[in-house]
């Protein structure tokens, strides 16, 4: 009888600190509240751009060189979005990529702006894309997929003269279950990060505890695909590099470090890297260091060629969470029309608070963008030699692009 009493006790005493540091945390989102939220701007300017031509960019990143950002576009993220439990019937558009110019600031938007040609993808429409990075080297685009048959990184080919992508691998395996983020540590080897343990579509009431518990069951895969570019019909190798809640952004700072987005405990992590030299088969290993704190729930990182570190996220999760359920009825003249007049008056004024922020090992955080203007931020990146930046929003029209 002893046992029995004791078990509970213990067990609820083991959550006690996960359920205060989530309530502790939860409180501090609450001050993100519409009518509380407190707004900022440092941009010396900003526009938004192209919000008659793309929609629902998740991640974007730049070719410094080129002067270039390339776009990842969903608009089918409407009625599918696997990690926060959108699953609607009828028809999905896939995504597409664009090439934006930023190198000239005086270029006419119709210019400056324009699609790739997707070629040799065999499933058509069935491109959901999410994390996104880029080898510059080999003009190789590495695509995290939410596909309909199950999550893949694709890759393709750019020809940023000719505006293609072309398709030439599939990337599967058993630990990229739910992938998210990309970072590159060479031509053919990757850091993925897996958002979930546990999967909306198959388990959601235990993936919403994992989120909202902040459980350290997400992962940081280490994926080598030398065999895959050696054969397409060969297997890639993958391993467990870490754990921790809710991994979502990933970026390799510089050759010893390595930071990771933790969406639900509104932080970056930084890791130690350590790669294998030469003749060493073993594969590289990333080892917790530190932590930084935001006041909001961070989505995707990436670094500056000046050393610091553009983290874009979501101000208030649970405007998010409406916002991110409507869209289907916002985006959708037929469907808006024919819905309750409240719904029709929120689709009117809806927004979800975003937040932009910068991170520097000498200045620490500094906020730079926190607003509803431009809605649902997941992605900020900056070109420090040009002073140009952009953000993009996981259910925003277009893009902003901003100079300090």
């Amino acid at each position: 009888m002893v046992l029995k009493t004791a078990i509970p006790v213990l067990l609820l005493a083991a959550c006690l600190p996960t359920l205060y540091n989530t309530v502790q945390e939860a409180s501090v989102l609450l001050q993100n509240a519409p009518g509380r939220l407190v707004t900022v701007n440092t941009f010396k300017s900003y526009d938004l751009k192209f919000a008659d031509k793309t929609r629902n960019c998740e991640d974007g990143l730049l070719i410094e060189s080129e002067g270039i950002a390339i776009l990842g576009c969903d608009p089918g993220r409407d009625k599918l979005n696997t990690v926060m439990g959108v699953f609607l019937p009828g028809p999905i558009p896939g995504a597409e990529f664009y090439a934006y110019a930023y190198k000239d600031a005086d270029a006419p938007d119709a210019d400056s702006l324009k699609p790739f040609e997707i070629l040799g993808y065999g499933p058509g429409s069935d491109l959901h894309t999410l994390g996104m990075a880029y080898h510059e080297e080999t003009s190789t685009l590495f695509v995290v997929n939410h596909r309909t048959d199950g999550p893949t990184i694709e890759m393709f080919t750019l020809d940023l003269a000719a505006l293609t992508a072309k398709h030439f691998r599939t990337i599967r395996h058993p630990l990229l279950r739910a992938p998210n983020a990309i970072t590159l540590i060479n031509d053919h080897e990757l850091l993925v990060t897996n958002d979930h343990h546990f999967l909306m579509k198959e388990r959601p009431v235990l993936a919403n505890l994992e989120t909202f518990l902040r459980l350290p069951l997400s992962t940081v895969v280490h994926v080598d695909i030398s065999p895959l570019l050696k054969d397409p019909a060969s297997a890639v190798k993958a391993k467990i590099a870490a754990r921790l809640a809710f991994a979502n952004g990933i970026e390799i700072l510089n050759d010893t470090t390595v930071a990771v987005a933790s969406t639900s405990k509104a932080a970056v992590h930084l890791y130690e890297l350590a790669v294998p030299g030469p003749g060493d088969t073993s594969s590289p290993t990333i080892t917790y260091r530190s932590t930084i704190k935001f006041p909001f729930m961070v989505d995707n990182i990436h670094a500056s060629a000046d050393g610091a570190l553009f983290v874009a996220g979501h101000a208030y999760p649970f405007g998010l969470e409406k916002f991110c359920k409507t869209r289907h009825v916002c985006n959708s003249p037929a469907d808006l029309a024919a819905a309750d007049p409240s719904v029709r008056e929120y689709c009117e004024t809806a927004s979800s608070a975003s937040w932009v922020s910068k991170w520097t090992e000498v200045g620490g955080v500094e906020h730079l963008y926190v607003d509803t203007e431009y809605p649902s931020s997941c992605t900020a990146a900056y070109d420090s030699e040009r002073n140009v930046g952009i953000v993009t929003g996981l259910y925003a029209k277009g893009i902003l692009v901003w100079r300090m």
